[in-house]
């Protein structure tokens, strides 16, 4: 019963929610982004390869980096942001991700845990991360889902992980130690490790690793294999101290906005034309989501456009705790009248509350 009356206190207020978007919504013609912060046209500015970036070590911004809008970003593999370094990224800035050859190549950029992330734009000048072959001229489809990677941001807050029920790492399986996983999409590497401080041993629920504010995410996610994704935004026990405000996912191959674990708090948050779940959460999620907005394409043939909500504490069914219990205040979420299931979930639902979520 519990779990009914929270998910009846969710649908009461989407019925009557508010939402803030970002200005590009409707208008992906943005070649003057940045104008109003004195940044040049888009198509001006020189390509720059993140790894030919100062103190670019095997991966690694090794000495963090600043990005400027006088420069578009091309992420050409995936680009790491070590535990004490911090990338920049000033408003009306663009990084595009370049498209690989296989999904589990896909370019990304991954803060770790420690690390963190500065990219505070603002309504007339938000940051953009989008596909190479973008030119933000208006004619790249939204059909053009999953070109690259998408953005993750690894935290040290809490979540439910222990190796003998979530372990050891593999598709569906995030554990290589209790209270420690390796972040779904990638191969077990320590650089994708989220969860317990590596040297205190513990969590840290007031972790704080940055600033996403006023940021569009388009064109993301890849599919490594079934329950192995890389979403638009994947949030590994990132902690409350992190900010996450105004955030628009456009076009994502997989999930939206994925937290596993962690207590983060997102508002302002629009997730438009997707092919998996609007928003997910697993492994012992505790933030809080307020205004919220979500809208599927009108393609009801697709196999892929899942659920508005995939609500889980953990895909494996093993009761630990924390359970995962967000707090949703103000979300509107329109579907598309889909009725083709997708192979890996039960149902399609504006909330598919599943495995022991509260």
């Amino acid at each position: 019963m519990k779990k009914q009356r929270v998910l009846s206190k969710i649908l009461a207020t989407a019925a009557f929610s508010t939402v803030a978007v970002l200005p590009s919504f409707g208008q992906l013609s943005q070649n003057n982004l940045g104008q109003a912060c004195g940044c040049p046209a888009v198509n001006t500015r020189p390509n720059v390869n993140m790894s030919t970036l100062p103190g670019f070590v095997a991966g690694e911004l090794t000495t963090g980096a600043t990005l400027s809008c006088l420069n578009n970003y091309i992420l050409d593999q995936k680009i790491y942001v070590p535990s004490g370094q911090t990338i920049n990224i000033a408003p009306g800035t663009v990084i595009k991700g370049a498209t690989a050859g296989t999904p589990a190549d896909a370019t990304a950029l991954i803060i770790e845990r420690g690390g963190k992330i500065n990219a505070a734009g603002s309504a007339d000048c938000p940051i953009v991360f989008t596909a190479a072959a973008d030119l933000l001229d208006g004619a790249y489809p939204i059909a053009n889902k999953g070109q690259w990677g998408g953005l993750v941001i690894l935290g040290k807050a809490a979540n439910n992980l222990t190796l003998a029920a979530n372990g050891p790492f593999g598709p569906g399986k995030l554990a290589v130690a209790n209270g420690l996983g390796a972040i779904e999409g990638f191969s077990n590497d320590s650089k994708i490790y989220f969860g317990v401080d590596q040297s205190s041993g513990a969590f840290d629920n007031d972790d704080n690793s940055g600033i996403l504010k006023y940021v569009s995410i388009r064109f993301a996610g890849a599919n490594v294999q079934v329950g192995n994704e890389i979403n638009a935004l994947t949030l590994g026990s990132v902690g409350k101290n992190t900010t996450i405000e105004h955030v628009e996912v456009v076009s994502c191959a997989d999930d939206g906005i994925e937290a596993f674990g962690g207590n983060v708090n997102i508002k302002y948050a629009s997730i438009l034309f997707g092919n998996d779940d609007m928003f997910d959460w697993d492994l012992g999620y505790t933030g809080k989501i307020q205004f919220l907005f979500g809208l599927k394409t009108d393609n009801t043939a697709s196999l892929d456009a899942d659920n508005g909500f995939e609500a889980d504490s953990d895909d494996q069914k093993s009761n630990n705790l924390p359970a995962s219990h967000p707090v949703i205040f103000n979300a509107t979420i329109i579907g598309n009248n889909k009725t083709t299931l997708t192979s890996d979930n039960s149902s399609i639902a504006a909330i598919n509350a599943k495995e022991k979520t509260e």
